[in-house]
């Protein structure tokens, strides 16, 4: 018995000291947080761990020939906190059109005036001036105000307001899609977070950084022309008194069924009119919540079983285009099924959701809602991930957007590549990444990982979406799917409603592991550098490999044989962990290799030095023409792709996109290294005249007409 006390003693040391992570830089704020018990060593929420929350009772009215929103509501703000708060900050988001004000990208200059127009703001019954600063300042997108008694630990205030604002003819994230279809968000006075680490949050919204909002329950009336659909956060409480008997049936009918169901079809666009004018939403412990209204989009709905509840899932698309959004309604019930028994296998948390068609280029996620610019299985699946990060965590996407993005971009990637494949093709789950990260690694724009968001202007992308999707993706490789998912979900459910910082994700990931991951924590997320691989000798299946970066990615050989058939090797990035720069490895029946590249999915700042044989002996073997070089428009896109070359080699460069190197399969038909694309060029009497580029991964082809 002592033996195993003993044992059993020395394990839980080692398991604390993984958790520890004082080797990592740990700022002030979060020191802080140790200290005062909100956060834990161990990555769990601290015994003190708390948030403030907020209930909102929403009436609002939209007038579409004008685009007024017009609302009055009511908070209710519990102080959780063991401050006492003598000011209130409120989010004024439309105020991102004032005079004036900040904004990250050029909009309608319709759009831009006074901001949101507050009528009437009571705290607690008292009226307040927001004309008298020592009651209001207004600064930005926040609006802060001073409380006339301070606000005690365990006590709660009420702030009633009303408001006007119009509907933006600016589309980012939310606005007017056309004259009679919107898409609402970022449309209420939204109480601010104020948290253990950095107390109010003050940025400002400037198009830039997204979100981190309170937990909170809605309760909200939406008043619009009786020809008109509404589709919002929650679930619909008044469908029998808002819509027409047909339409109800289907409605009822789609709730329980696994078949896609036309709720409104296109025969109902000809005389739609609800039985009301109002639609009754409620959702509950959400974070924040939004609508959408058309009097011209179909509506296709379905459900799913998810942990014993059918959810809901919907469809709303303009029906001049419907053709093109038929399989959108199948492929979230797939993703669905997929999020909640697979990856990352924890149930889908609520009982609704719905992708609107709206947006004019990607996607973008609200509680159980996202609106969308088109049908494609990517921003499908990787908008309602979301769901996950930042709604059901609350991630502060405001200064860490890539504890969710770089999420979202992993598990659709991840489930793309094992449930949605249709057709074999030739790229990995790394592939993914690849094309996002190749151009800009080792630049001075790749800062630190750990790096807040909102100093990340002009590299926002980057750093938030393939960057940390692939130190995902190594820990993944790393650890193998099974342990991976016990430390992910182990993830969720801990910080399921609360808010994580980055070092409760290390924390956490170590103490589920149980090991010490600073070796991939350290070069990716806190130091400067980048990762780059060599061959460094290859003689009678000895491979030795040679470590030229900072930064550690796993060994990957793909060897092709005489026979045709291919093999993949790979190591973890481990492998790499202290002082390591050379790693030798035996590769399969060597005497049989026709051919091998290393790390060709991996991000790699010199992929030249990668082939066996080298690249301009592959070359060689073709008479590549000279021709190929030159500009080629796109016929389906605004863009010019580039085939340039250099050092004997062929790169493809798109716009917005890094250089793809080009390996040649014969005299006009290329591949991208990491096998994402495929490029053909065309001929005719001998002259190059156009180039064909398939996307495999995503069913996208591109053609064009050589300039």
């Amino acid at each position: 018995m002592k033996r195993s006390v003993l044992f059993l003693s020395l394990l839980f040391i080692i398991s604390m000291s993984y958790a520890q992570n004082d080797d990592l830089h740990t700022p002030l704020e979060f020191q802080k947080a140790y200290k005062n018990g909100t956060r834990s060593h161990d990555g769990k929420p601290g015994a003190k761990y708390w948030h403030n929350t907020a209930d909102y009772k929403i009436d609002v009215t939209v007038t579409p020939e004008t685009r007024e929103i017009s609302g009055k509501e009511t908070v209710i703000y519990i102080n959780n906190s063991p401050d006492v708060l003598s000011n209130i900050v409120v989010r004024l988001y439309y105020d991102v059109f004032k005079k004036g004000n900040r904004r990250d990208m050029a909009v309608n200059e319709k759009d831009i005036g006074e901001g949101v127009e507050i009528g009437e703001l009571k705290i607690n019954g008292q009226p307040y001036d927001l004309n008298i600063p020592q009651q209001a300042r207004r600064s930005g997108t926040n609006l802060s105000l001073t409380l006339a008694e301070p606000l005690k630990t365990g006590e709660e205030l009420t702030i009633d307001v009303s408001w006007k604002q119009k509907v933006p003819l600016t589309v980012r994230r939310t606005g007017a899609i056309d004259s009679t279809s919107f898409f609402i968000a970022y449309w209420y006075p939204q109480i601010a977070v104020y948290d253990d680490i950095f107390g109010w949050d003050r940025i400002n919204y400037t198009f830039g950084t997204e979100f981190y909002n309170n937990l909170g329950n809605f309760d909200v009336s939406i008043t619009a022309p009786d020809s008109f659909l509404v589709w919002a956060t929650g679930v619909l409480n008044n469908a029998e008194d808002i819509l027409p008997d047909n339409i109800l049936e289907r409605y009822s009918k789609a709730r329980k069924s696994k078949d896609v169901i036309g709720v409104v079809a296109q025969d109902d666009l000809d005389n739609l009119k609800m039985k009301s004018t109002t639609w009754h939403y409620t959702a509950s412990e959400v974070s924040d919540f939004a609508f959408a209204m058309s009097d011209h989009y179909l509506w296709d709905a379905t459900s799913q079983q998810v942990d014993g509840r059918d959810v809901l899932i919907s469809s709303a698309y303009p029906a001049m285009e419907a053709k093109q959004f038929t399989e959108v309604t199948k492929i979230q019930q797939k993703a669905m099924q997929h999020f909640s028994e697979d990856v990352p296998g924890i149930p889908y948390p609520y009982p609704a959701f719905t992708t609107f068609i709206g947006l004019h280029g990607g996607g973008m996620e609200f509680p159980m809602m996202a609106n969308n610019a088109g049908p494609g299985k990517g921003v499908t699946i990787h908008e309602m991930f979301h769901t996950y990060f930042p709604m059901y965590v609350r991630v502060n996407e405001r200064r860490f957007a890539w504890m969710d993005e770089g999420w979202a971009d992993f598990v659709t990637a991840l489930v793309t590549h094992k449930y949605f494949k249709e057709t074999a093709d030739n790229t990995t789950l790394y592939s993914h990444f690849k094309m996002g990260l190749q151009g800009t690694t080792g630049t001075i724009g790749d800062l630190p990982a750990v790096t807040s968001s909102q100093y990340m202007a002009g590299n926002y992308g980057y750093h938030s979406y393939p960057l940390p999707a692939f130190t995902y993706a190594l820990l993944y490789q790393h650890l193998g799917e099974e342990k991976f998912l016990e430390c992910f979900r182990e993830y969720i459910r801990r910080w399921a409603q609360k808010s994580p910082t980055p070092y409760d994700f290390f924390n956490t990931f170590e103490n589920v592991a149980g090991e010490d991951l600073n070796w991939l924590w350290e070069p990716w997320y806190f130091g400067l550098g980048y990762p780059d691989l060599a061959i460094g000798s290859y003689s009678k299946g000895k491979l030795t490999v040679l470590k030229k970066g900072k930064r550690p990615v796993p060994v990957s050989v793909e060897i092709e044989y005489n026979d045709g058939s291919f093999k993949t090797v790979m190591e973890s990035a481990k492998i790499w962990a202290g002082d390591n720069t050379s790693f030798t490895l035996t590769l399969p029946d060597h005497k049989n290799i026709k051919s091998f590249i290393l790390n060709k999915d991996m991000v790699d700042v010199d992929e030249k030095d990668n082939f066996y044989p080298t690249l301009q002996e592959r070359y060689s073997t073709f008479k590549v023409k000279e021709d190929i070089i030159g500009d080629y428009p796109a016929d389906q896109y605004p863009i010019t792709i580039q085939i340039i070359k250099k050092e004997g080699v062929m790169y493809m460069s798109i716009p917005g996109n890094s250089e793809s190197l080009l390996l040649p399969k014969d005299a006009t038909h290329f591949t991208t290294t990491d096998g994402m694309m495929e490029v053909n060029f065309t001929e005719e009497g001998g002259k190059i005249t156009g180039m064909e580029l398939l996307i495999a991964a995503y069913g996208v082809k591109v053609t064009t007409k050589k300039q």
